[in-house]
């Protein structure tokens, strides 16, 4: 079995993933942490020297390796199912699980963590719901592909685990 967890940057797909994991004895790999391990080098490191398209080649090459492990949760970054056919790729090798959250508790995280995240950093309230208005409009219509949509907000993983029983048997 395979679970791939996306969403907004910061909805708590990496804290979701490794509880996940841990709770059904599986491996949890972070697609990010993925990337920087097989290049050595940062996100930040590689989007200022290389760029985005170069960014999203390696992704889909990590990605494209990863899918083949058997009994693993994986958190992708907020942009992977919007670029390449990460979305159709996901969605044919495993269960795809959507964490949405609102605006205000997206603008609420993505101010706490300006510091691994460049692209927000130093933006106003007003900024960061532009920010967030845009990645919807480009990204939701993938995100809703999912065959689980929770409610990211106070998600409780026995929560997680009982719906995903349910839609399996």
């Amino acid at each position: 079995m395979r679970y791939f967890i996306i969403g907004f940057k910061n909805c708590g797909k990496t804290t979701l993933g490794k509880k996940l994991a841990r709770k059904l004895n599986m491996e949890f790999i972070d697609l990010d942490e993925e990337i920087e391990r097989r290049t050595g080098k940062s996100i930040p490191e590689i989007y200022s020297e290389e760029g985005d398209t170069e960014f999203r080649n390696k992704e889909w090459e990590t990605l494209l390796s990863v899918v083949k492990n058997e009994n693993i949760v994986v958190a992708l970054g907020g942009g992977a199912p919007c670029h390449c056919d990460n979305m159709n790729l996901i969605e044919k090798h495993g269960e795809v699980i959507y964490i949405m959250l609102d605006d205000d508790t997206l603008v609420s995280r993505l101010k706490q963590a300006t510091v691994d995240r460049p692209v927000v950093l130093n933006k106003s309230d007003e900024e960061l719901r532009d920010y967030i208005k845009d990645i919807r409009y480009r990204c939701e219509h993938h995100y809703m592909r999912a065959k689980y949509i929770v409610e990211g907000k106070n998600i409780k993983i026995d929560n997680i685990i009982e719906i995903l029983k349910k839609k399996l048997v």
